[in-house]
């Protein structure tokens, strides 16, 4: 079975490989603004959408192939959009130029979805490991990964994380739910009928950006094809509250719910987001110990005092 590493491990190391480096043999890309990438990325969307159409073989081709009176992408009614909000510091993008509620909210970026079945099974969130098939094409249909034999696990919040990769491919599966089951096949293959499938086009703002590889250009806009088999509710911090809880503004995006980043801050520690922090309000007593003992693991100022001493103690 095909593993999918390629994709997982590009997400992973995308901010290692950033384009402001000058090491030996590489040509730096210029980082341009948000604004200027999402218009380009935009009309190539559109114009891929209107030139190509889903076939009888489950397939993106090109309108010129297909028979007359086919409807193309953009005039097929499967075809819906959902508006995801991109801040520059997601790519670590200097924030001169951009106004205060962009620095803060975002600035909106279209991911467009194709869905063939929306699936039987359970719902899923952008913090869920999910058991996929799928491949991933630029928009001149190009293959840059896939794993269509078998499956593989993959952890949405990872990859969707800042400067890492492909935050349209967690949207997209967040969209689908899993089969209702997975059945074994006499010859040991498995099949799953009615597992959630479909195809999600968006711009390099929710993929890598100007992180260019091989087969993905710099500013590339993508499409995935993606069928949800299975999925794991996950708790990525062990704290006893799951990680989808954790998304405490229900935007989807992980990485912008950190309780105690001010905190975090001033005493130079690690920033961590809730749904990887162990203590959520970084007030010293571990959230799973907070929850324990009926207390509020968001309030710094209400934390376990095991001594009476006034500072806060762990449970152990």
């Amino acid at each position: 079975m095909k593993k999918g590493f390629p994709l997982l491990v590009a997400a992973l190391l995308f901010a290692s490989c950033g384009s402001n480096t000058d090491d030996e043999g590489f040509t730096p890309v210029p980082i341009e603004p948000l604004a200027t990438i999402n218009e380009q990325n935009e009309a190539e969307l559109v114009s891929f959408l209107q030139s190509h159409y889903y076939d009888a073989a489950e397939t993106i081709r090109p309108l010129s192939e297909a028979p007359d009176k086919t409807l193309a992408l953009w005039d097929d009614p499967r075809l819906n959009v959902k508006q995801v909000m991109v801040r520059p510091s997601e790519h670590n993008l200097d924030t001169e130029g951009y106004t205060e509620d962009e620095i803060a909210n975002g600035i909106p970026h279209n991911l467009y979805y194709f869905l063939v079945q929306e699936g039987s099974g359970n719902s899923l969130s952008t913090a869920d490991s999910v058991y996929v098939q799928y491949a991933g094409r630029t928009l001149d249909l190009n293959l840059f990964d896939q794993v269509k034999q078998g499956g593989s696990w993959f952890d949405l919040a990872r990859i969707q994380a800042p400067q890492q990769g492909f935050r349209g491919f967690a949207e997209g599966a967040a969209l689908l739910k899993t089969a209702s089951e997975v059945i074994d096949n006499p010859d040991g293959t498995f099949s799953a009928p009615d597992a959630g499938k479909g195809f999600f086009f968006f711009g390099s703002a929710l993929g890598p950006y100007q992180n260019a590889q091989a087969t993905i250009p710099a500013y590339g806009a993508m499409f995935f094809e993606l069928k949800v088999l299975a999925r794991k509710i996950t708790d990525h911090d062990g704290d006893g509250v799951p990680s989808y809880l954790e998304d405490l503004n229900n935007n989807g995006f992980l990485f912008d719910d950190n309780t105690d980043l001010e905190e975090e801050i001033a005493n130079n520690r690690a920033i961590l987001p809730n749904y990887f922090d162990a203590d959520d309000d970084g007030d010293g007593t571990p959230t799973s110990c907070e929850i324990s003992r009926g207390l509020d693991y968001l309030d710094p100022t209400e934390c376990y005092d095991a001594d009476g001493d006034g500072d806060c103690d762990s449970c152990e």
